[in-house]
């Protein structure tokens, strides 16, 4: 078939597909979905991704998590053998470049937003930020690079960082990644990146206007220097990821299949982490500065946490399963433009595109040619107000640029209202922390139905054929010379570059092939299609066939004068020895032996004098470089996670004596309590009584005395006063020993304030219990201003959280709560007691918390005080 034919083809095929085939999803609006990565459901069909080729370059198909291609407006870039990192020019092709100083395989590559600033890391946690530039031939020219006119321009690079931190990652761990925070306005011209390297969390803030290159620096993770913008947060176990929120300061970082948000407040400047996020994951992304996306080892299962809570709980869950093993998801990403999610599984040769929102509602698949390894995406816009996804592909056989349309990756419009959206969930906790329960009931979800279409099959392998001899047409030296090279500069330069304008319009071919019925047309399609495959793989054939024959004509020629001229050497050496005597041959032996042992006694006195000393410094000289080193940092390493271990185990062994201690206390002191408040009631009733009958029965002994006196005389002189004298001290006296009596009389007449005065002057935390259980919370807290006076509402969070451990302490933790609510940090004379007695209050709940004996109600009420009396001690 003609090279003219071939093309119109490949446009007839084009045009059909973007008509018929064109991807068809399927709404997420379930809590929890099931996706079968080899059946589709009723309605959903998948589509061929639009391949334009980059270069042709051979790559290892492995399965691991990592971004070895990074692509910003400018610039390709992407990582090959030896840590080469091939650069090319976005506006042309044939302008590119290699970026040095990686010695092992890169694991992650990622542009700085809306600039030229690369970020690479290799497995063995080196990293390098670069400032990647276009030069011209002359400092004044413009760049203006085109393919017609590209000569003498270059790609030029200055290195910002360079840090080798010597990571060594063990087996079945993911190795360093690495993520850009975002530019903070209030600091122009810096920048910050976090990275995973061993057990720690690196974060290092730079600057862009560096001049210069940078020096590079070994970096020790146990000992970190003293540095400017550099942050080591060390964890208990390696640390397989790292990504940042698309907004402020909030990272979240995955270790010992755990998630860990990290947070930089306004003002720090270190980040803290502020939530432990309990689902089993490996990776984890931001999709926004409220929800991050959760992953296992593979990306089979995706889980969206809310994090804008006190305690993160899961908002949907998404299953990938496959009855054959056929899945394995690489390069979770977001794209904040689009909020589209994408996954590469790279068994099935299938790109997923899940649509987000606040959670997973649409799910498209797209279908590829060959594995995609690891991609990179970017949004293009046309003058129609359309939008394409473009994936920049690393894959197995060539690098390549994907598209797919952002409409085909979003619901259409009223799928959501027809099926109901799933939104945000109104209880929390619904679904559980591990990540293999069962979320719902059974009868919720339904099993996904079978769906093929085996046209579609055909139409993908049409279209990838004009790729595939696109890369037939190489020229056989370009793939010998790249096979055979082991130069780093052979091996980056022996790749070909190929055109990115994979259609070639034939405009004639399709209103003619529109004019056919679509089967028949089909079906010429398909015939002409094989008949070009079958012509291209006729033509490898013979030409294999004859590089074969050749190669066994040229083996066979050598051969050949190989044996004759040791045939002709021997006769005539022979000839040589028969044409002299017996004695010349007797002294040429002799001279032959003396010649070979002098030869042997000089290499061998050569051999010890030069080679000998060389060998013992290059020995000495590894082992106090490599060998003892590497031992000395295993051996502190060792004692070091010995040394945490142990501090942590006395830490949690003398918790528990506490605790332990503190409930045999208390349930020996109860008794004797409770026997001394009877004992107290006995006695105030007692005295009540002798108090009042005695003075009772003397003034009628008195009347009857008076009345039998003579008239003249009067009661006995001061018996009176004493009477009244006797009530007033039976007053003072019960005041004194039944202190709620004063309290009661000052909250009749609504004088609050004083009575919780009173109450807390007495420091005595059963009393002031006695008066808050005699007053409702609202009529403390529900007046505008509060009643209570500052000083009042500090001590009353002192006095009440004192004592946690008792039965009545939610209702202590609710009056903490709402009295730390109506507390004024600024008040100016309270402010220098505010932090103390808040210090003190923050460990009597931390204490609490963490106690084994708490209530889960308790609990429950004493994280929420922690959040209030945490955000009173940052504003202070």
């Amino acid at each position: 078939m003609s090279t003219a034919a071939a093309r119109a083809l490949a446009a007839v095929v084009d045009a059909e597909r973007s008509v018929t085939n064109v991807a068809k999803g399927r709404v997420l609006n379930r809590m929890e979905e099931y996706v079968d990565v080899e059946r589709r459901e009723d309605g959903e069909d998948a589509s061929a991704l639009e391949v334009a080729p980059i270069t042709v370059y051979e790559t290892k198909y492995v399965e691991a998590q990592l971004r070895m291609i990074a692509v910003n407006d400018a610039f390709i870039c992407y990582g090959i053998r030896n840590g080469l990192i091939r650069v090319f020019s976005r506006k042309s092709g044939n302008v590119r470049s290699l970026l040095r100083g990686h010695s092992d395989s890169i694991s992650t590559l990622k542009f700085l937003a809306n600039t030229d600033v690369l970020l690479s890391v290799d497995v063995r946690g080196r990293v390098m930020v670069r400032k990647l530039s276009l030069q011209g031939a002359d400092d004044g020219a413009s760049i203006d690079v085109s393919d017609d006119n590209d000569a003498g321009w270059t790609i030029g690079s200055q290195n910002l960082v360079d840090f080798d931190f010597a990571v060594d990652t063990p087996d079945g761990h993911l190795p360093p990644s690495a993520c850009w925070l975002p530019l903070d306005s209030r600091k122009p011209g810096k920048c910050e990146f976090a990275l995973s390297a061993g057990t720690c969390v690196v974060c290092y803030e730079c600057s862009l206007m560096k001049k210069g290159d940078a020096i590079a620096a070994e970096i020790d993770l146990n000992a970190p220097p003293a540095m400017d913008g550099l942050q080591v947060i060390e964890f208990d176990a390696p640390v397989s990821c790292v990504d940042s929120a698309p907004a402020g300061r909030k990272l979240v970082a995955a270790s010992e299949g755990r998630a860990y948000v990290l947070v930089k407040e306004d003002g720090e400047t270190e980040f803290e982490c502020t939530d432990t996020l309990p689902w089993t994951v490996e990776t984890a992304v931001f999709a926004s500065a409220e929800r991050v996306i959760l992953g296992n080892d593979n990306n089979s299962e995706l889980i969206v946490v809310d994090v804008t809570q006190e305690t993160p709980f899961a908002v949907q869950r998404v299953v990938f399963k496959s009855d054959s093993d056929k899945l394995f998801n690489v390069c979770l990403q977001h794209n904040p433009e689009t909020g589209i999610v994408l996954l590469s599984n790279t068994r099935m040769n299938t790109v997923y595109a899940l649509h987000f929102e606040k959670s997973f509602d649409y799910i498209a698949r797209f279908e590829a040619s060959q594995p995609i390894l690891s991609f990179d995406s970017h949004v293009k816009y046309d003058g129609d107000g359309g939008a394409t996804m473009q994936l920049f592909c690393l894959q197995t056989q060539a690098i390549q640029t994907l598209s797919m349309p952002v409409e085909a990756c979003i619901p259409p419009d009223g799928a959501l209202e027809a099926l109901g959206s799933l939104g945000t969930p109104k209880t929390k906790g619904s679904l559980e922390h591990s990540s293999s329960a069962t979320l719902l009931t059974p009868d919720m979800f339904g099993g996904a139905e079978l769906a093929g279409d085996e046209e579609d099959e055909e139409e993908e392998r049409a279209a990838v054929v004009p790729s595939k001899k696109a890369a037939a047409a190489q020229p056989a030296s370009s793939e010998e010379s790249m096979g055979e090279s082991g130069a780093e500069e052979e091996e980056g330069e022996d790749e070909e570059f190929e055109s990115a304008n994979m259609s070639e319009s034939g405009a004639g071919a399709i209103p003619v092939a529109a004019a056919f019925d679509m089967k028949q047309l089909r079906a010429t399609i398909r015939n002409e299609m094989r008949e070009l495959l079958n012509e291209v793989r006729d033509e490898r054939r013979l030409a294999a066939e004859e590089r074969k024959a050749d190669m066994e004509r040229a083996r066979k020629a050598n051969e050949i004068a190989a044996a004759n001229l040791k045939r002709d050497v021997t006769n005539a050496i022979a000839a040589l020895l028969q044409q002299h005597s017996v004695d010349n041959a007797k002294t040429l032996e002799a001279g032959i032996g003396r010649a070979q042992s002098v030869a042997a006694t000089s290499a061998q006195t050569a051999m010890k004098s030069i080679v000998g000393p060389s060998i013992d410094a290059a020995v000495r000289a590894q082992m106090e470089t490599s060998v003892v080193p590497k031992m000395e940092i295993a051996c502190s390493t060792m004692f070091t996670q010995v040394k945490h271990t142990f501090e942590r185990g006395m830490a949690d062994l003398n918790t528990e004596l506490l605790a332990a201690r503190e409930s045999a206390a208390i349930s020996q002191a109860t008794p004797f309590v409770s026997g001394l408040r009877q004992a107290t009631t006995e006695v105030r009733q007692a005295a009540t009584a002798l108090m009042t009958d005695i003075p009772n029965q003397v003034a009628q002994a008195m009347a009857k005395v008076t009345a039998r006196a003579p008239s003249g005389m009067g009661a006995p002189p001061g018996m009176a006063p004493k009477s009244v004298t006797q009530g007033k001290t039976l007053a003072q006296i019960e005041q004194r020993l039944d202190p709620t009596v004063e309290i009661s009389k000052l909250l009749q007449a609504n004088q609050i304030d004083r009575a919780f005065n009173l109450a807390l002057s007495m420091s005595k935390v059963e009393v002031v219990m006695w008066l808050v259980n005699q007053v409702a919370s609202d009529r403390i807290f529900g007046q505008t201003p509060c009643p209570l006076s500052q000083g009042v509402l500090l001590s009353l969070v002192q006095q009440l959280s004192s004592d946690l451990t008792t039965p009545d302490a939610p209702k202590k933790l609710d009056w903490i709560r709402d009295s730390c609510l109506a507390v004024d940090p600024a008040d100016p004379v309270l402010r220098q007691h505010m932090r103390p007695v808040l210090s003190t209050v923050h460990q009597s709940l931390m204490a609490a918390a963490n106690s084994p004996t708490s209530a889960p109600e308790v609990r429950a009420g004493t994280r929420l005080c922690i959040h209030v009396v945490n955000s009173m001690l940052s504003s202070l």
